[in-house]
């Protein structure tokens, strides 16, 4: 039995290899897909600095050295995918891989979550070329198995710290003590994201400095940016003080999160710069709207139901949720192949995202939304199959 369901799978991605879009179509795919995101990268760069640029420029350059080695050495090991670095899927999985990567994480994460997201989820799990599930979403998987505090800093998703305009005290003048921070151009050249400090401290020191110098996040360590947890985690948190910080400073959630400068992924820097990447991809072609949009209306209606309109833009704009309903879940590699499938799959993303949102303690959990819908996307293929297919053509096992 179990012999025969692998020969099913083998048979049905083979299937899938020979569906629209064809291999070439989908290389195309992920070169506009990479270009879409450079929106996206640019802001991360502007409000977490070079260091988010290095966490980026890791990720791909191991991506690529890891898709160079392995399809050198393909007939040596166990692999199923014959193309090579043409394809554009070590570009689009190491942007992906670094753009969903914390900003301060060390830069050995981004390098194994690229060469797991090659290895495994390229080269591996896949046939002829065509894998089974989205290889970015492999890697982030995976390490958010094994390395789950690093993916996750409680409370300490920092941004490179802006000129600020002290308050005035009773008996004092406004502060003077902010142009330290400088232009931004000056802040992205020398800040270091890694040495921040919490809001709460940040300001305080800032403010009650007389000698103009810069908050200390360690012992003689002066801080370059400050921490804080993400709007997301804010508003499925039970403390006090974090629904105070909510309400002060995400009162006008849709702007804030749109334009950007909140604690997120690098990628996730401005809800309107991945916007920008969504329109290019859609009305390029590049990947299908019909997964995404109704992936994002079922999240949305659940977000209403359960929480309350007045967190929508938080839920809706982060990173995480645009960067993997778009990139992730809609890849038009592993996606089903039909409008009907896809309507299907876009829904079973939004039902699984609520679930992981509101059952558990994730505050999201959208690559496991992804790798659940693909990894059903033979059953979809079946019942829902493209529309000038037949759901006999594809090879189902009907015991499944």
């Amino acid at each position: 039995m179990l012999s025969n369901l692998v020969q099913k799978f083998h048979s049905y991605l083979l299937w899938r290899s020979s569906a629209e879009p064809r291999p070439e179509q989908l290389a195309s795919a992920r070169y506009t897909a990479s270009v879409a995101l450079l929106p996206a990268l640019m802001v991360g760069l502007f409000v977490f600095g070079w260091y988010a640029g290095l966490v980026v420029f890791t990720a791909v350059g191991f991506a690529l050295a890891a898709d160079l080695l392995t399809h050198r050495y393909n007939n040596h090991f166990i692999f199923n995918n014959p193309s090579g670095p043409r394809d554009g899927t070590w570009l689009l999985t190491g942007l992906l891989v670094g753009l969903l990567m914390p900003p301060a994480v060390p830069l050995w994460l981004p390098a194994l979550c690229a060469v797991a997201a090659i290895v495994i989820g390229k080269h591996w799990w896949s046939v002829d070329g065509m894998p089974l599930l989205q290889p970015a979403a492999v890697g982030l998987l995976l390490l958010h198995l094994f390395f789950f505090a690093y993916m996750h800093p409680v409370g300490a998703w920092p941004v490179l710290a802006r000129p600020i305009a002290g308050p005035v005290a009773d008996d004092t003048k406004p502060s003077e003590h902010h142009s330290w921070a400088g232009t931004a151009i000056t802040q992205f050249l020398g800040g270091d994201i890694r040495k921040s400090i919490d809001h709460e401290t940040y300001d305080k020191e800032l403010f009650n400095s007389r000698d103009g110098r810069k908050p200390e996040f360690a012992p003689g360590v002066p801080a370059e940016a400050v921490h804080g947890k993400r709007p997301i985690d804010l508003v499925k948190s039970h403390e006090e003080a974090d629904r105070r910080h909510l309400a002060e400073n995400y009162n006008l959630p849709f702007w804030k999160m749109l334009l950007g400068y909140t604690p997120g992924c690098i990628g996730g820097g401005s809800g309107l710069a991945i916007v920008f990447g969504v329109l290019l991809i859609v009305f390029t072609g590049a990947v299908s709207w019909v997964t995404p949009f109704f992936a994002m209306a079922t999240l949305a209606a659940g977000v209403c139901l359960f929480q309350g309109p007045q967190y929508l833009s938080i839920h809706m704009l982060n990173g995480y949720t645009m960067l993997s309903f778009f990139y992730l879940a809609a890849d038009p590699t592993s996606a089903p192949r039909g409008k009907r499938g896809r309507a299907l799959a876009g829904i079973a993303v939004g039902v699984i995202e609520l679930a992981l949102r509101f059952v558990t303690p994730l505050s999201e959990g959208t690559f496991i939304s992804a790798i659940a819908v693909q990894s059903l996307s033979i059953l979809i293929d079946r019942y829902a199959p493209p529309k000038n297919g037949d759901a006999h053509g594809v090879p189902i096992v009907s015991q499944l």
